[in-house]
């Protein structure tokens, strides 16, 4: 009784972290929706947004290796690891040296950075080499934008503070900062100022600090400043995190290698793509972003601290974060590859963003669309590796992603576009996740398949349900190309009318996985565990 216990308690803390996160993600994603929709209409689809995304991809792979990628995933679970054991001398002291650390190592990397722009520039996106004006405008942006790097990692230690401290919700706002601040930047670029780009530039650079001090203040309320300590290069803690991170960064360092030869097979196809197949990964990480980036966030610390008690509670775990994410991401994906044309030009169409525009984002988003549950699905694997303190299971389903997304994205860039580089990227896809099954099996890390396939294979059936409904619904409505009050309510009201179906079909089929979210759900609203973890928060609070 106990056992089973603690598994729901586990399962109603993922759910409500999880919850509290995509709510507060669904914010995010419209501003970030908000912040594409700004620099689509007034920049369109051409040289000035092209140089923008390469120029803001480049500090972002940084980002994405270091900050949010190895960092992260090494220092929360040395974290959680230290409040576990109830050390809160230790606790902060590690704290302060890694702070101590970043700052030695930050400033470094942003100064290199902005001194190798040029190459920089030259690596990622080298077809902009046969347009001097176009390759001088990224370069000039990515010097501007290159600092924030320096903020959106210290972000990252302040949000592994928040998260081990159960607090989840601030982290998954602060990108609402970034989106307005970006948006604050193109209205300023283009209507103030005879459409300098360099205020985009400055957009981005005023919203990494803004996440930053929104964590920072967060973690000061909590009693863990953010502030330097010494051990910086002795602290033991510190050499852990480290040495954890090296086996890590190869495998980040693979994936950000695909993402740069993604830019560049974009690059060669011709101005505008480049936007158009950052505007369709965009789209098509919405439900990625909203669920399966804060279902995995809510995980890691959850999974590690059971690892170390039980593999197999872990393992129980991980079957129900895997039966959640079959559940949202076989619809979304069907939903994306369905609705692709409407969406994209429900949400983007309009303004300086064409309708050739649109068609070329539309192509992108159906094929990213296919492969998104194994992009998820290869989030949660990694995280799983991670928990397990595995950093070469990851390294290997990089690997494995990278060669498939070469060879294929070599072979089909040139006859089909930016469609060949969203199918190489796919590809790749599926091959990471299919190594990750493979080695977290061996491992003996993975739950029995019988908890996990029948769940799928009655997601799948309802999801088939559900195309069906929204392609007959689809072709009542007029074509959608432009945003407007009109498109956006026929295009809302297909997802909802297809959702509902959908739920409906899960309910017909008796669907476990269903009635225990909505079990949990209840549990939670009717405070089954609301005031003992009220009281939990308001002592740490305290």
């Amino acid at each position: 009784m106990g056992c089973y216990s603690h598994a729901v308690s586990t399962k109603q803390r993922l759910v409500r972290a999880t919850g509290g996160m995509a709510a507060v993600t669904v914010l995010s994603r419209l501003s970030g929706w908000g912040r594409d929709k700004a620099v689509a209409a007034l920049f369109g689809a051409g040289m000035v947004s092209d140089a923008f995304m390469v120029a803001f991809r480049i500090p972002n792979m940084f980002r994405a290796l270091l900050a949010e990628g190895s960092l992260h995933a090494a220092f929360v679970p040395v974290l959680a690891g230290l409040r576990a054991g109830g050390d809160q001398r230790r606790f902060r002291e590690f704290v302060g040296a890694m702070v101590s650390l970043a700052l030695l190592v930050l400033p470094l990397l942003v100064v290199a950075g902005v001194w190798a722009a040029p190459a920089l520039v030259r690596l990622v996106a080298a077809p902009f080499q046969g347009d001097p004006e176009k390759l001088a405008l990224t370069v000039r942006l990515t010097r501007i934008m290159f600092p924030y790097l320096g903020l959106i990692s210290l972000a990252a230690l302040a949000q592994g503070v928040l998260n081990t401290g159960g607090r989840f919700l601030l982290p998954a706002a602060t990108p609402v900062a970034l989106n307005l601040a970006i948006v604050a930047g193109a209205v300023t670029a283009s209507e103030g100022f005879s459409d300098r780009s360099e205020w985009l530039a400055g957009g981005v650079l005023l919203g990494g600090f803004l996440q930053f001090a929104m964590q920072w203040s967060a973690c000061r309320r909590l009693g863990l400043p953010l502030v330097p300590g010494p051990g910086a290069l002795s602290n033991p803690l510190v050499g852990r995190v480290v040495r954890l991170m090296l086996p890590g960064l190869p495998s980040l360092g693979i994936y950000q290698i695909t993402i740069l030869l993604s830019t560049r097979l974009a690059a060669s196809v011709g101005e505008g793509a480049v936007t158009c197949l950052y505007n369709a990964a965009r789209l098509n990480e919405l439900v990625y972003g909203i669920v399966v980036i804060q279902l995995t966030t809510a995980a890691l610390p959850t999974l590690a601290a059971q690892r170390a008690r039980s593999p197999e509670e872990a393992r129980r775990t991980l079957a129900f974060v895997l039966r959640l994410l079959s559940l949202v991401t076989l619809p979304a994906a069907a939903l994306g590859a369905v609705l692709a044309q409407p969406a994209v030009g429900s949400l983007l169409g309009g303004g300086r963003y064409g309708p050739q525009a649109v068609h070329m984002t539309a192509t992108a988003l159906v094929i990213y669309s296919v492969g998104m549950p194994f992009l998820a699905l290869t989030k949660v694997l990694g995280a799983a590796s991670f928990a397990w303190l595995d950093t070469r299971t990851p390294l290997w389903g990089a690997a494995v992603n990278l060669a498939v997304f070469s060879v294929c994205g070599v072979l089909w860039t040139g006859a089909h576009g930016i469609a060949g580089v969203a199918g190489a990227t796919v590809a790749g896809q599926l091959a990471n996740a299919m190594t990750l099954l493979i080695l977290n099996g061996l491992g003996r890390r993975l739950p029995a398949a019988g908890e996990v396939i029948p769940a799928s294979l009655r997601h799948l059936l309802a999801t088939s349900v559900l195309v069906a409904v929204a392609l007959s619904l689809m072709r009542l409505a007029p074509p959608l190309l432009v945003t407007s009050v009109r498109s956006l309510a026929i295009l809302s009201a297909v997802v909802v009318v297809a959702g509902a179906v959908y739920l409906l079909a899960l309910r017909l089929l008796h669907a476990p996985e269903l009635a225990e979210a909505v079990q949990l759900v209840r549990r939670r609203r009717n405070g089954a565990e609301g005031n003992s973890a009220a009281a939990s928060e308001d002592g740490v609070q305290r």
